[in-house]
């Protein structure tokens, strides 16, 4: 019975997310996703207490499987260079992705609205930067990257990586992302990420 449940909690999912992307989120309605996933707007109900909790589970749906896998990665092999660079491209790939473009456009555009956009960072980036800070407090422990404030040198790495590409892809200016372009550009923020947190670099006066 559990089994049949959890297909039955997907599948609601996966028309949400397809109402979401044709109608956007505030449009949506409870009963649009209802009809599109064949069913009763009680038995909806039963699964998904509101709108925001069946969103937060497309957001788990589509971003968590992906973005795990760029974090399993995040393990030093022993060159620190080689590991961030791997992990910087994957991470740049996988936010790339257009469906998961789309669910990071709806969570922008509602912000102002509702909770989505503070469930979207809450479930996604929020953990994501805290495993990131968790590596990088590690490697300064370990002597390869100059001692600073964990988050704060997390947050330089973010930007360094994302640069101005995710923010062209979601006003629909990149186009298709070119993976040798999203390499270099991934290979050059570490080289100057990596320079400035040298053990040896001098502190920012």
């Amino acid at each position: 019975m559990r089994v049949k449940s959890e297909a039955r909690r997907s599948s609601i999912a996966e028309a949400a997310m397809e109402i979401f992307l044709e109608k956007g989120y505030e449009a949506t309605s409870m009963a649009d996703i209802s009809k599109r996933a064949g069913g009763s707007k009680a038995t909806l109900y039963g699964y998904f207490s509101s709108k925001d909790e069946l969103f937060a589970e497309v957001m788990d749906t589509r971003c968590s499987e992906r973005f795990e896998k760029t974090f399993e990665a995040l393990q030093f092999d022993g060159d620190l260079s080689s590991t961030l660079k791997s992990f910087g491209t994957s991470l740049l790939v996988t936010q790339l992705a257009p469906d998961l473009l789309a669910i990071r456009r709806t969570a922008i555009a509602e912000g102002a609205r509702s909770d989505v956009g503070k469930l979207f960072y809450q479930r996604g980036p929020r953990i994501g930067l805290q495993r990131l800070a968790d590596f990088i407090a590690g490697q300064m422990a370990a002597g390869r990257m100059r001692r600073h404030d964990a988050w704060q040198a997390t947050i330089h790495l973010m930007c360094l990586i994302e640069g101005d590409l995710p923010h062209r892809a979601l006003l629909g200016v990149l186009g298709e992302p070119d993976p040798a372009e999203i390499e270099a550009h991934v290979n050059q923020a570490i080289d100057i990420y990596l320079y400035a947190y040298h053990p040896d670099a001098p502190l920012p006066r």
